[in-house]
């Protein structure tokens, strides 16, 4: 056994401590009163307490308990005039001593700890690290909100690793926001040295000239890509991180290729966002050389005096299209209108593992290379879990590229949701006032869960900030891209859009929200979206603040809270997935292969090589006996049923839908709205309509609490005169069927959406569309859903002409003939 004594001189009496074994709790703890003897200071009443019991001891029992201590330690905190009588009491008996600096914290509770360099900082002293646990473990129970079990994990790594209790402290209501005291981790630069000289490259000099303009060696990945084979026209899967140069060697590829006479260029991607933004640029940078552009994406027939200037045509050298833009060309049988095709760019192929749009890039990329057998394949992506998989499943060499270009910085702050307005601000000012070794300024893209979010926080946070979202124009966008370009915005607060890579030159990436829409981000999701911070030809580093709201979650069913969701994808790795469709999304892609080829064979051959095993024979017959195509031999071919169920995107049910309204002599509108209504509309002014009724109003109009709290008498006398007349408007206009369960029977939407249509028809594009049902019904939309509605409207009409041609309903052909004419304007 070892035993130490520690003594704590205090004005009116010494604590006295019997420390056994080194243990925290003293094996007994007691109070010395000294008086002044003619010899020195002596013990006069020594009273100690052990096993919770109270005793009076002599006093020279203190005198021999500190003869049998090993170690006689004095607190370095002690009052000097009494701690001096300690010392002449120790002298004149023989005794040495020592100092020690102990815990505070510890002694109040009548226990023993050093202070030493693992000690926690807080209130301008050191505790021991137990009572900091302890401190912290009352703070955290004190928290606005429950903290999770992860999040607490993380806050006591951050204090143990910080040392610093105030600063840990801080993250749960971080009134002086530091970002020093928020830091998770820093994900380091790296750098590969090998760039090869452009001069040094035998490339086309018309593209050598342009490259030159820009730099005079190709970037890491580029140079990895041209000595994997990217000139020798072979197929390629480059994984590395954004802005890294990736976007370029699709470009070398395709343009060397156009000049060498092997065919124009497919650039295909996911968004119509990210379309619009390539379209420019490859207009900008290649028109000069005698190259033209073309964009196609959607059915892309609505025209506006915007889009009116866009070229669509498909003998233009590069072709720029979505997805699915590109495969309603295939799907129509319109293949050969393509001519010859020389390279074919994938942007962000990680869609292909999409649960929802997965199954239709697979499908693209099998039709593609097989009308297009000769052409270069070109895939691109900064997210892949198992980059090798995937690049032996396209057939094509993969050029992985780990390095990152600029140190990203990942910042978890844990805080009210009433705090994140105030933190963002100060977060996009700091930033904004920085400038890099560029001389760019800081700018930030703010990612929350929806539209209307990107709205609320981008007019709340006390800086110049603009929406982007898909629900805005084509030339809002386009506006908001060319002046964040510039460095006239400060601040872009988007949803989803931004992550598939439009490009927008941000230093800083702040989290305001962990979902995307009800749903939590997944690891894929979120590494695109940090991947946004930081550009090496603008910043010096990135940096990404997460805000989570401890126990915050969108719905009853989610797994896990905000704080706990933060921890995992900060922690986390992608993980692989295997690609797996559903009945009907197969069907959907054989019916769109059958379209581009006529031998069954081949159609199997195409369908053996996507990522998805098919139940191709049992399909096969049930779209035989439902009269979708038909067999014989080797031979298949797509019925006109069928052909049009394929090139309009119709599952079985739906094209079924059509062709029985068609049969019944439903009217075209009828038909279209009954397949889809436009329920993206919202009260302009819930706001004002939830103060005065002093309820949460919900925003969507036809969402049934909506309904009900606006449609009441009562609460519709407490509204603004101007309010009441709009809303009567909108009740006279949609609300007149008499049905038994109206408002919630469908009547609305259908009648809404057929006024949408007769609107556009009338002559008004999606923007005089949202004025007007601003100034009479007091409600809005977003003029890009309404474009997308209307270009959906537009399929669906050709749909209902094509079908009801095939039945000999010539009336009801006629009129979605002329109605589709009427919307395309």
């Amino acid at each position: 056994m070892t035993l130490w004594t520690f003594l704590k001189a205090e004005k009116a009496k010494v604590i006295v401590m019997a420390i056994k074994d080194r243990k925290r709790v003293p094996l007994l703890t007691g109070e010395l009163i000294l008086h002044t003897s003619p010899a020195g200071p002596r013990p006069h009443k020594f009273r100690v307490v052990k096993d919770d019991k109270e005793e009076l001891r002599q006093p020279e029992e203190f005198i021999e308990l500190l003869r049998i201590s090993e170690r006689i330690l004095i607190d370095v905190e002690s009052e000097k005039r009494s701690e001096a009588a300690v010392r002449e009491l120790l002298d004149d008996f023989h005794l040495e001593s020592e100092d020690v600096h102990v815990c505070r914290f510890c002694l109040l509770k009548k226990q023993f700890n050093f202070i030493n360099k693992k000690s926690i900082k807080y209130h301008h002293e050191l505790i021991c690290e137990d009572c900091a646990k302890e401190e912290l473990d009352m703070a955290l129970r004190n928290a606005h909100s429950y903290i999770g079990d992860e999040a607490a994990d993380r806050i006591l790594h951050i204090m143990l690793t910080t040392r610093d209790l105030d600063r840990t402290i801080g993250m749960l209501s971080p009134e002086e926001l530091d970002l020093e005291y928020t830091r998770f981790d820093t994900i380091e630069q790296q750098t590969h040295a090998n760039k090869i000289k452009i001069k040094d490259i035998p490339l086309s000099k018309k593209l050598k000239d342009i490259l030159l303009q820009k730099s005079e060696t190709f970037l890491p990945v580029q140079s990895l890509s041209i000595e994997k084979g990217l000139l020798e026209r072979r197929n390629q899967l480059v994984t590395s991180v954004t802005a890294t140069g990736k976007t370029l060697i699709g470009e070398i590829a395709g343009i060397e290729n156009i000049l060498h006479g092997h065919g124009k260029m497919l650039y295909l991607v996911p968004l119509v966002a990210l379309a619009n933004q390539k379209y420019d640029q490859f207009n900008k940078r290649y028109s000069g050389i005698g190259l033209n552009t073309s964009i196609r994406v959607g059915s892309s027939k609505i025209r506006t005096s915007k889009t009116n200037k866009m070229k669509r045509g498909l003998d233009a050298d590069i072709i720029v299209g979505t997805y699915e833009g590109l495969d309603v060309i295939l799907r129509t049988g319109d293949a050969d209108l393509l001519g010859q095709i020389g390279t074919v760019v994938i942007d962000e192929v990680h869609m292909i593992e999409d649960a929802e749009r997965g199954h239709r890039l697979d499908g693209v990329i099998g039709r593609l290379k097989y009308v297009a057998s000769g052409a270069q394949f070109i895939y691109l992506s900064a997210t892949v879990a198992k980059p090798k998989l995937l690049a032996k499943r396209l057939n094509a060499e993969l050029v992985e590229y780990e390095y990152r270009p600029v140190p990203i910085e990942r910042h978890l702050l844990f805080c009210p949701e009433s705090s994140k307005i105030r933190l963002m601000t100060k977060l996009t000012k700091d930033e904004y006032a920085k400038v890099s070794s560029k001389g760019h300024r800081g700018q930030t893209i703010i990612f929350t869960n929806s539209r209307r979010n990107c709205h609320s926080i981008a007019q709340a946070i006390s800086m110049p900030a603009s929406p982007y979202h898909a629900g805005l124009s084509m030339e809002e966008r386009k506006k908001v891209e060319r002046r964040f370009e510039k460095g006239d915005i400060p601040v872009v607060v988007t949803t989803a859009a931004l992550a598939a890579g439009v490009d927008f030159p941000a230093s800083q990436v702040i989290f305001e929200s962990l979902a995307m829409g009800i749903e939590w981000l997944n690891m894929q999701e979120f590494l695109q979206m940090l991947g946004r911070a930081g550009r090496p030809d603008f910043h010096d580093r990135g940096i990404v603040v997460l805000l989570a709201t401890p126990q915050k979650h969108y719905t009853s069913e989610q797994t896990g809270t905000e704080e706990e969701v933060a921890i995992r994808l900060l922690n986390g790795e992608m993980e692989h997935t295997d690609v797996k469709y559903g009945e009907e999304e197969q069907i959907e892609e054989i019916l769109a292969t059958a379209a581009v080829t006529t031998s069954k064979r081949d159609l199997k051959t195409i369908h053996r090589n996507m990522l998805a095993d098919f139940e191709f024979n049992s399909l096969l017959a049930k779209l035989k006996k439902k009269k979708f195509i038909t067999i014989k031999d080797d031979s298949i071919a797509l019925t006109k049923f069928g052909s049009i169920a394929a090139g309009h995107f119709l599952s079985i049910s739906k094209a079924f839908l059509i062709r029985d309204a068609v049969l019944s002599d439903h009217r075209a509108i009828e038909i279209v709205t009954n397949l889809e209504f436009f329920e993206a509309v919202y009260f302009k002014y819930a706001a004002q309509i939830s103060t005065a009724l002093k309820i949460n109003m919900p925003s969507r109009v036809f969402q049934g609490a909506s309904m009900d709290i606006v449609m009441e008498g009562e609460n519709l006398s407490k509204l603004e005169t101007k309010m009441q007349d709009q809303i009567l408007d909108f009740a006279s206009d949609f609300l007149t069927c008499g049905c038994k369960d109206s408002p919630f029977c469908g009547c609305p939407e259908h009648l809404f959406s057929e006024k949408i249509i007769n609107m556009r028809m009338d002559g008004y594009d999606p923007i005089q569309i949202v004025r007007q049902l601003e100034d009479k019904y007091g409600i809005t939309a977003y003029p890009g859903d309404l474009l997308g509605y209307l270009d959906d409207t537009i399929r669906n009409l050709d749909a209902v002409e094509r079908i009801a041609a095939v039945y000999s309903k010539k009336e009801i052909a006629h009129s979605a003939k002329d109605l589709k004419k009427l919307i395309e304007g």
